[in-house]
């Protein structure tokens, strides 16, 4: 976790994440990374059920007809677990999600990087005490994460949210109801001044 700062800070901004935009955040990175494998993949598979299956009726005498019928179901089973893995692991994650929905997160834009993390509470309930009784907030400890403009970060812009990932494995959702319309603007001239072609918008 490289240490954060505000030096040259553009934004900063606090939001929550409901677990339906997750949801539906997780179902876009996958129909874009995922789905398209996975309906390659079963295709193949498809077409050579259909292969076999022609062999199994046009096959004549010396065809083994056990063995394509093995096939077949090989293929079908395969098929399955190809449709299936992309919903198992989305319903794995949204179960950890639920555990952490009302956690807090927080970014800051800078004109070389973004940082995104989790506001911690603060530490200690002595010194919220203390705080409380000399009528001073304690203060929040922020965990950030530093995503670099690179190659390998994309931005795809959706209708209620920005979908950041950085090399296909750590998404982040960023709820656009956290800004105004001015500071939209803004974040869409910025990305794609920073990363060209690699920020998308969706929106109709």
């Amino acid at each position: 976790m490289a240490e954060t700062t505000t030096d040259g800070m553009l934004m900063e901004k606090q939001y929550k994440i409901p677990f339906e935009m997750f949801r539906e955040a997780f179902i876009a990175f996958q129909k874009r990374f995922v789905y398209p494998r996975t309906y390659l993949v079963m295709g193949l598979l498809f077409l050579v059920c259909g292969i076999y299956a022609w062999f199994i009726v046009n096959g004549g005498e010396n065809a083994n007809r056990t063995l394509y019928c093995m096939i077949i179901l090989f293929c079908l089973i395969m098929m399955f677990f190809q449709w299936f893995t992309p919903l198992k692991a989305r319903r794995t994650l949204m179960e950890g999600v639920k555990e952490i929905e009302d956690d807090a997160y927080r970014i800051r834009i800078f004109p070389e990087y973004l940082e995104i993390g989790t506001i911690l509470p603060p530490e200690g309930e002595d010194t919220a005490g203390a705080d409380a009784l000399f009528d001073d907030a304690p203060e929040e400890n922020f965990s950030g994460t530093r995503i670099h403009y690179n190659k390998g970060m994309h931005v795809e812009e959706y209708a209620a949210f920005f979908l950041i990932y950085q090399q296909k494995s750590m998404i982040y959702v960023l709820p656009k109801s956290a800004f105004s319309g001015e500071e939209l603007e803004i974040l869409r001239v910025h990305f794609s001044k920073r990363l060209d072609k690699n920020f998308r918008s969706h929106q109709k």
